[in-house]
């Protein structure tokens, strides 16, 4: 052991801080003796078929009885729903068919109101009876219940556009129909409408309404009926019902918002039910399940779909903490567990030492996908493990990561990034095409940088290009190369990007800007230039860089001299070519600096500033020549 750990500290496997001989991992245990006990375990669970075999009529009666108990639940649910929804139904198609027959006459408001008043005394919780007629004016008679009784207060409305939408609606549809809950006199309303008909000429729209706190009242009784908190949802965004929606003010709710959302309900439970797919359903289908964690407890959560109640089908469910199903389920396992405690044991033991096998492994296979996207800031060494070839796979990985974070040091990683994506070794391949290119250079760094300590110098290089880099990654930017106080970048390669002139100048203005933000108090000059390039890996085998060449660069770190000969207040000057200046969007506010020769280049070159103004018209002439 002494010897093994030696090695290892020769060969550098071991960091700083997690020496292999740690107590974690002085016991190794090898592959094979892990596979003998998984060995043991496949026997024992062989064996384990036969009481399988003892038990399996056992679960299934004691499925078939929870399954039946939660159906009834359910159902009993609906039917307590459907005790307010039908009798609004009723309401309307009775005064439907007695209008058909002439036994009713719609217009005949006194005899409506004392209907109403009839019908009422049997079925408080109908609180509206409304007839829209035909030339859009509205009957409405309320009935609100007081502690001294119920009150009931009609009133007469004047035709208005809205309503006749509405009829127009109710014409179309035919027959009854469920309308969307609207707000109206402080309350949420559930309403049903149906058309009237005498001898084919169209007598007016009964609507008949109930308040959704009275539906709260009904799912409330699960509570002390089944010690279960019932609720419908209308949709997946609104509750129309729970018990606690009679505690919440109704002052958020108008017009437009007649429902309370989730959010606003506060239901931890309900909120992770939506977000969860069904675990399970009723045999018949007519349930779903659903298991939620909640607050470190378990909640059953029962739930059935019914459509025909409006646009959004009505979610009715109820939850209960899963203990409460669990107790038979409970018996059976003690059963099975007295019969059977030594083969569980052994089978747990098998799965213990699987899991224990599988974690590292897992990890490890984690974190290396984390390289390969070059995530090094995110992956963490991996611990000493008891197994040997595990430890000696968990410090070699942590070796590779230190060598790769020293590599990612001096490469560019999102030119690394790129070229993995593409996933084409050609894509590195020297090739001719169109790129913009950029100078950023430090105005008179070398006479400053003679009064500085060499400390100072490296701490204000590294803040500087720190700044642009990350300007140049947010435009998807190769970072090309450091020279001296200048970085060169371009954009176009090795991901093609057909706006690259746009992207190069957004991130030379934003340079500006972060230079401004950041206080910096020397000049920068920004040049920006566009034209055909050489790109692609250039260099000796054993060193290669991924780089552009051509006239094109040496034309921009032309450019880019000529910022320091402009006579400007800005601290940093921008200069893009005409070639550049043709390529990109109006947004940008350009002036005309003029036309100056270039050394090494026939002919002279059309230079524009960027103004810190831009243009707020896209289609803004710029004053750049088309191209």
């Amino acid at each position: 052991m002494v010897t093994e750990d030696k090695h290892l500290e020769r060969t550098g496997l071991v960091q700083a801080g997690k020496r292999a001989d740690s107590p974690r991992s002085r016991i190794k245990i090898k592959i094979s003796a892990l596979l003998a006990l998984a060995i043991g375990g496949l026997v024992a669970l062989s064996a384990g078929a036969v009481l399988f075999v003892s038990t399996y009529a056992n679960v299934q009666n004691t499925t078939e009885l929870l399954n039946t108990s939660a159906s009834m639940i359910v159902e009993s649910i609906e039917d307590n729903i459907f005790s307010l929804t039908t009798p609004i139904e009723e309401l309307a198609k009775s005064l439907q068919k007695d209008a058909s027959l002439g036994d009713v006459d719609l217009s005949d408001t006194e005899f409506l109101e004392a209907y109403f008043k009839g019908v009422a005394a049997s079925a408080p919780y109908l609180t509206d009876l409304a007839v829209v007629y035909p030339d859009g004016s509205l009957f409405v008679t309320t009935h609100i219940a007081g502690p001294e009784g119920p009150t009931f207060v009609s009133e007469n409305e004047p035709p208005a556009a809205g309503t006749l939408r509405f009829l127009k609606d109710v014409k179309g549809y035919g027959g009854l129909f469920w309308n969307e809950p609207f707000f109206d006199q402080g309350r949420t309303h559930i309403s049903a409408t149906v058309p009237a008909y005498k001898n084919d000429v169209f007598l007016g729209a009964v609507l008949v309404s109930s308040t959704v706190h009275h539906f709260s009242d009904i799912v409330g009784e699960l509570g002390g009926k089944y010690g279960a908190t019932g609720f419908i949802l209308y949709g997946k965004n609104r509750v129309l019902a729970h018990p606690k929606l009679l505690n919440l003010s109704a002052t958020e709710l108008n017009s437009d918002a007649p429902l309370h959302s989730i959010a606003t309900l506060g239901d931890a439970v309900i909120s992770q039910m939506l977000r969860q797919a069904p675990e399970f359903q009723g045999t018949d289908r007519s349930f779903d399940g659903y298991v939620v964690e909640v607050a470190d407890t378990e909640q059953l959560v029962l739930t059935s779909t019914v459509y025909g109640f409006g646009a959004e089908p009505w979610i009715i469910g109820q939850y209960s903490p899963l203990s409460d199903w669990s107790n038979q389920w409970s018996r059976l396992s003690d059963a099975a567990l007295v019969s059977g405690g030594l083969l569980i044991a052994s089978v747990l033991a098998a799965l213990l030492l699987a899991r224990r096998l599988a974690a590292p492994i897992h990890r490890s296979t984690e974190e290396a996908m984390k390289i390969s996207e070059l995530n090094l800031d995110q992956i963490d060494y991996l611990p000493p493990s008891r197994v040997a070839e595990l430890n000696l796979q968990a410090a070699a990985f942590n070796k590779m990561l230190d060598g790769l974070r020293w590599f990612e040091t001096y490469l560019p990683r999102t030119l690394v990034r790129q070229l993995l994506k593409t996933g084409d070794p050609d894509v590195v391949e020297p090739r001719e095409v169109e790129l913009t290119v950029m100078f950023a250079d430090i105005v008179g760094f070398t006479a400053a940088s003679e009064s500085m300590t060499p400390q100072a110098t490296a701490e204000m290089l590294n803040h500087h290009f720190e700044i642009l880099n990350r300007c140049i990654q947010a435009e998807g930017g190769t970072l090309d190369k450091y020279i001296g106080d200048a970085a060169m970048a371009f954009w176009g390669a090795p991901r093609e990007q057909k706006d690259h002139a746009d992207r190069a100048c957004r991130a030379a203005v934003a340079i500006k800007q972060s230079l401004a933000e950041a206080g910096v108090t020397y000049g920068v000059k920004i040049a920006v230039h566009t034209g055909p390039l050489i790109v692609g890996n250039i260099g000796a085998l054993e060193r290669m860089n991924y780089t552009v060449i051509g006239d094109t660069v040496n034309t921009c770190a032309r450019i880019e001299t000529l910022a320091g000969d402009l006579s400007t207040d800005d601290q940093t000057k921008i200069l893009i070519s005409d070639a550049t200046a043709k390529l990109i969007g109006a947004s940008f506010h350009l002036v005309h600096v003029g036309e100056f020769p270039v050394r090494g280049r026939q002919g002279k070159v059309n230079v524009y500033r960027i103004d810190d103004v831009p243009n707020n018209d896209d289609t803004k002439d710029h004053g750049v020549p088309a191209g």
